[in-house]
């Protein structure tokens, strides 16, 4: 993966992010997401790459991912029912991650990847420590 604006070229292992966004791939289909907020921690500290370099390759897999999941959604059987997706609420998730890709695009070059990896790793964790209290409650 080389960045355009510098000669830096980062590597990694094809396999394992195969391996990775297979399992991400099942991880996401069962919790109806499409995967990019799973993912993307493990590429950043997992095969080391910069956040700059894994942004867009992300937000097209997550949109890649998504429009599978409202495919196999709309026409899978689950429990002798199909479960078509809920147009408007999906078109606002769009336009607010539309937005949001946007701003967050924008703010990027703002914010040192030293923070972003921060708030990443806040969130990530928040979420986690809420699912334990889920399952222990």
């Amino acid at each position: 993966m080389q960045n355009s604006g510098s000669n830096v070229t980062h590597s990694f292992a094809t396999g394992g992010l195969l391996s990775l966004a297979f399992t991400v791939g099942i991880v996401g289909g069962v919790y109806g997401i499409g995967g990019g907020s799973i993912i993307a921690p493990f590429l950043i500290t997992v095969f080391k790459l910069p956040v700059y370099t894994i942004a867009g390759a992300v937000l097209l897999g997550t949109f890649a991912s998504s429009v599978a999941g409202v495919v196999f959604y709309s026409i899978i059987s689950i429990n002798g029912e199909v479960a078509p997706p809920d147009w408007m609420l999906g078109f606002l998730f769009g336009v607010g991650g539309l937005l949001g890709m946007y701003f967050g695009a924008k703010m990027q070059i703002y914010v040192s990847e030293k923070w972003i990896k921060l708030i990443l790793g806040f969130i990530v964790f928040s979420v986690a420590v809420k699912y334990i209290l889920i399952l222990t409650a």
